[in-house]
């Protein structure tokens, strides 16, 4: 019901008092019933590791394929209202993926990709939001929106090509950007992220945020 997969699980509570030996930690369950001997179970009482039981359930979400996770990210992005083309579920969770514990995080840190954010980051705005920010959204924006090709290389390109013409630091512009368009002052690679969402929805969400964030 947490959102533990089985065999993470399973793979966990091989662990409690039992040492393969080895610097393996990641079992399917006939590799479990291979490897396990009680010889290498240990005498004192076993510890439960909460942490490390979301590490497992980590590791085995990774291993998933994005079309794997978007089937089991569906239903909770049908009981929010979102309905979303196949293929693009699948995308945003071979992006999120690296960052998630369970398929439910994806949702959770990853809800721009399915709306617009309604509000950003106060910590963020507070000591990344500075008076010259707008300014330089603005001009990022007007080169972005020239954009042929707006994928995640070029993007990239073209925002390196900013902060060199620019004389700009990468955290005097990134983070106003990721802020713009996600809500949020951290996350998965904004090239990336703007790629997926697209130059239209993209350019309009810096545009609401330049009204939002004035200064």
């Amino acid at each position: 019901e947490r959102g533990y997969y089985p065999e993470a699980f399973n793979n966990m509570l091989a662990f409690l008092g039992w040492n393969p030996g080895t610097a393996q930690e990641l079992f399917t369950m006939k590799e479990l019933i291979n490897s396990f001997s009680l010889s290498r179970v240990g005498k004192a009482g076993a510890k439960f590791d909460f942490n490390k039981t979301k590490w497992f359930n980590q590791q085995y979400l990774r291993n998933r394929s994005g079309d794997e996770l978007a089937k089991e990210l569906t239903p909770h992005l049908k009981k929010e209202g979102f309905d979303v083309e196949a293929d693009y579920v699948v995308k945003v969770c071979n992006l999120m993926k690296e960052r998630a514990t369970f398929v439910k995080d994806i949702l959770t840190d990853g809800r721009y990709f399915f709306e617009p954010p309604s509000s950003y980051d106060e910590k963020t705005v507070n000591k990344k939001w500075k008076k010259q920010t707008p300014e330089i959204i603005k001009e990022l924006s007007l080169l972005l929106r020239a954009l042929s090709s707006f994928d995640s290389e070029s993007i990239g390109a073209c925002f390196k090509d900013f902060l060199k013409s620019k004389s700009l630091s990468f955290g005097a512009v990134m983070p106003g950007f990721r802020l713009s368009v996600t809500g949020l002052g951290a996350g998965a690679s904004m090239n990336e992220i703007a790629a997926l969402l697209g130059k239209e929805e993209v350019l309009k969400r810096i545009d609401s945020a330049l009204n939002s964030l004035k200064n």
